[in-house]
């Protein structure tokens, strides 16, 4: 008799703490990912386009699917150059918990880094609209 009135919380509280936790291991990835994308940015003078795409593959199948990002490239040493990533959050995790009323349908996860550029990009350094530095580090992804 008891089992059936504690069940409930009992199972409610794992899929609470499920849901989170991916959804944190999720938030992590994003930010690091986007952090990550502006820091390839500043060292290589990225232009955005190639950022964008960068930023897709660092996010890996699963949580691009639907994403969303924004680049703000810097064009001279100094400058700032910004990315924001969103996500839906129903790319990370089932939704566990939508007989509570918390869903995560509709809902995105952000991620946003900005850095300074450390260099200009310049013509001769691009071969096929990728610099050297970009185009080993996405090989190797």
């Amino acid at each position: 008799m008891e089992l059936v009135l504690v069940l409930p919380i009992i199972l409610l509280l794992l899929f609470a703490v499920c849901e989170f936790s991916m959804l944190a291991s999720a938030q992590t990835q994003v930010s690091d990912s986007a952090r990550n994308t502006a820091r390839l940015m500043s060292i290589s003078g990225m232009p955005a386009a190639e950022a964008e795409t960068a930023e897709l593959k660092l996010l890996g199948p699963g949580l691009s699917r639907g994403a969303r990002v924004r680049v703000q490239a810097g064009q001279f040493p100094g400058d700032s150059c910004q990315i924001t990533v969103f996500v839906p959050m129903n790319n990370a995790t089932p939704d566990l918990l939508w007989m509570t009323g918390f869903s995560v349908k509709d809902r995105f996860m952000t991620g946003h880094a900005s850095m300074g550029v450390e260099r200009e990009a310049a013509a001769a350094n691009l071969v096929d609209g990728e610099s050297d530095v970009v185009s080993d580090h996405l090989k190797r992804l």
